[in-house]
């Protein structure tokens, strides 16, 4: 890999050290409930921005990171009528594209460094919120589809789905939330089972590629 093509891959590795801040800082901030779930909306607003960030050496893939990302960053406050539905089905859709490139980068340049680790944690922790978002998107458009679920007008104000989502990735299921109908339960399923896959094939492979001792040449620091 020329060193152009890898600065286009990783720069210097501060977007994702920057990524890997603001979903940990969502984390924490989650449960603030002041303004309306506010300060969740703008922290997802940033992680939005800062995925935009992440490919805006590449056109192509920058122009569909603005093709969905600025939509979903605009619709991210408004909670009602059809922008409280379409905000979340691209925020969705955003996520899922940024965790397919940041994958196809860590596949196309195998080596563990700060930059690498930091991605691979960035795309587990956005699997969580990306469900987060689908189970929240589907309590509204089908509620009762939770029990444990206390009723919510917005979207993105929902901390025991968000807490749900990210029991549901680790597999803890403790059960005092859960999914009461068959697409909930089916989306149950499918984040347990890709969050289990992704630790194991992943995650172990980097901590494989680390002690077997293959040191990067180039890459993020």
């Amino acid at each position: 890999m020329s060193k152009q093509t890898d600065q286009n891959y990783w720069g210097n590795g501060a977007v994702y050290h920057a990524l890997l801040a603001l979903l940990l800082l969502l984390m924490a901030l989650h449960p603030v409930k002041a303004g309306d779930g506010v300060v969740t909306r703008i922290t997802l607003a940033a992680i939005l921005a800062a995925c935009i960030w992440a490919v805006a050496r590449e056109r192509r893939l920058l122009a569909a990171a603005l093709l969905l990302g600025v939509p979903a960053i605009a619709l991210v406050f408004p909670v009602s009528g059809p922008a409280g539905i379409v905000g979340p089905a691209l925020a969705i859709a955003m996520l899922v594209f940024i965790c397919i490139v940041f994958l196809s980068r860590i596949a196309g340049h195998p080596v563990v460094t700060a930059g690498t680790i930091s991605a691979s944690l960035v795309v587990y922790l956005l699997l969580g919120v990306i469900w987060y978002l689908a189970y929240s998107l589907l309590e509204r458009v089908s509620p009762g589809s939770f029990y444990g679920v206390a009723a919510s007008d917005g979207v993105a104000t929902s901390p025991e789905l968000y807490y749900f989502s990210f029991v549901t990735l680790t597999t803890l299921g403790y059960g005092d939330i859960g999914p009461l109908s068959d697409h909930a339960r089916s989306l149950a399923i499918g984040e347990a089972v890709i969050g289990q896959l992704y630790l194991v094939v992943l995650v172990a492979s980097l901590v494989g590629m680390y002690l077997a001792g293959r040191q990067p040449q180039q890459g993020p620091e």
